[in-house]
Order: C-alpha cells, then structure tokens, then sequence
C-alpha cells in the first residue's frame, strides 16, 4: 500500500512539473551584438524581449557586448543551442560566420528568425529575415541626396562595420541611388557603427579631399563622431547634405539642430514583434516555415525639418 502510496505521489508530482513547464512556456533566445551606445539595438532588444514575455514565453539573450565581436557571438550561439533553446531570433554581426552555428540549429531542430542582418545564399538555415529594406531605404537617401546637391558635387559614405550585411546593403543602396546622379562618390571607409572609429574615417577621407558636398552615414550612432571629423577640419555642416540611417530620436535632434539634413528611418519595434510572432506560430504549429517569404519588410520613410513633429512621434 505504501509502495501504491509512494508511486501515485510520484506521478502527481510528475504531472505537476510537467504542467508547470508546459505553464511557463518554451525557450526563444535572442543573439546580437550589443545594446551599448546603440539606440536602435537597444530598442529591437526591448521590443523582442516583451514581445516573447507577453507570448507566455521565457527569454533568454546573449549579448556580445560590442559591435565587432563576430566570434564571441559565434560562441553565444553555440552556448544558446546547448542550453536547449526551443527557438533563435539571431541579429548575425558577419554574413558568413555564423552560418555554421546556423547549421547546428537545423540539426537540433531549432527553428531560427534573422533581424536586422540577413544572411544571402543560406535560405533553408531560417524560417524569415525581419528587417527595413537596407538597400531600398539607401537607395532613396541616394536620390534624395540627388535633389540636394548639383552635378559635379563630391560625396563620401561611412560605411558600417566590414561583413555586414546590413552596412553592406545600405552602402550599395545608396550608390545605386547616385547612379546617373551626376554626382560623385569621393571615397567610403567603414566607421564600424561607433563614434571614434566614424571620426577618423571622415577625417581620412576628408584628409584625402576636403572638397565634398554630402556624406552618407550607415548610422546614427556614427553621426557624432562625423561632426567632431568636420568641426576638426573647419568645415560647416549646414554647407552640406549629411544623411543618416536609423531614425533615431538622437538622429532627429540632430536634425532639429540643423547639423543633419536627413535620416532614413527604421522601425525595430514592429521587427521585433514580427520577428517573435513568426517564430511562436511555427512552435504552435500553426504555420510552417514554407508559409513565410525569407525577407519580410518593417517598412521606412525618411525623417526630415518639414516634419519634425512627425519624427518625434515614430521614432525610438
């Protein structure tokens, strides 16, 4: 009777556990590079983690606490699919290094969402890419910088980080927005999405040929050091066309300050909200994988003086 006894209170507590993790939800990690000095990370960040706590789900990040540090993220991934994560919304520093760890996920059945990153030619490693259309958004910089300057006028970019993606395709969006421009593009070099590092490519750039009219920008984080670049080298921001990408609030108060004509912005809550949406109707079963095109877009539009108010409004 004891030994009955002792066997139902097992099975009950094995009910009641089995129960209480079915309650508390599955495992969705999140994988980026830093939330540091970094307004739009940040804000992808917070709008991914209450997105899964609000799906009933439990979160779980690895940051790797800097903007260049691939292979420390490479190691979180790896920790992250070890720990037994039952989903991975991965934000990839380099296109290809993580295509490894990208391949363990699909071995251990872990369904992975890309954000703000894409990853090209990998397509069956996730379910979607959640982002702004990079490439498109560069490419209305690009003609917007068009309708600003006049034929002949010089222009430089200050890339984002090299092997990324998403700078790769803003810096390529916006050359293809001066195609036929009658512009021209005097130089680019990577500010690798900090201040320091945006401050000196601008002053080498600007070093190699002061005479330049526009400068685009991979990201507002970049923006600060870019106008210490200018200031060291007496040259006027309001002279120029300075566009950003990001939209940021810090962007637009740049903007409101007249040392920024323009930034293209993004929207990182409706990416993180998409992002886990995707991945919570692929682990309920209500949808499938094959049921997702691989790029869905969160949309963008450029913040400007004309509408201040508006900027406010939207951005982060």
């Amino acid at each position: 009777m004891k030994r009955i006894f002792a066997l139902a209170l097992a099975l009950v507590m094995i009910f009641a556990l089995c129960a209480s993790a079915s309650a508390e939800g599955k495992k969705i990690g999140y994988s980026l590079k830093t939330i540091t000095n970094d307004d739009f990370q940040l804000a992808l960040y917070t709008a991914v983690k209450e997105a899964v706590e609000a799906s009933g789900n439990e979160f779980v990040d690895a940051i790797a606490e800097t903007q260049t540090g691939v292979a420390t993220q490479v190691n979180q991934i790896e920790d992250l699919i070890n720990s037994g994560v039952d989903a991975l919304i991965l934000n990839p520093m380099d296109a290809n290094a993580c295509i490894a760890v990208m391949e363990k996920a699909k071995e251990a059945g872990i369904p992975v969402v890309l954000v703000d990153q894409g990853i090209e030619g990998h397509e069956d490693l996730y379910i979607t890419f959640v982002s702004t259309d990079n490439f498109a958004a560069a490419e209305v910089a690009g003609d917007y910088m068009e309708e600003q300057l006049e034929d002949g006028d010089k222009v430089i970019i200050v890339r984002g980080a090299n092997g990324s993606a998403a700078g790769d395709d803003r810096a390529d969006g916006f050359k293809a927005g001066l195609e036929g421009s009658g512009l021209v593009l005097a130089n680019e070099q990577p500010g690798d999405w900090t201040v320091d590092v945006a401050m000196q490519a601008t002053e080498n750039m600007l070093q190699a040929d002061p005479d330049i009219k526009g400068i685009f920008c991979c990201s507002d984080n970049m923006i600060a050091g870019i106008l210490q670049a200018l200031d060291n080298n007496d040259i006027d921001v309001s002279d120029l066309c300075f566009i950003s990408f990001d939209g940021a609030k810090s962007g637009v108060d740049f903007i409101a300050d007249g040392k920024l004509t323009g930034s293209m912005a993004q929207f990182p809550s409706v990416i993180g909200q998409t992002a886990v949406d995707v991945l919570v109707s692929v682990m309920n079963g209500e949808k499938t994988a094959e049921d997702f095109e691989k790029f869905t877009d969160a949309g963008t539009t450029v913040y400007t003086a004309e509408d201040l108010e508006g900027a406010y409004e939207t951005a982060f």
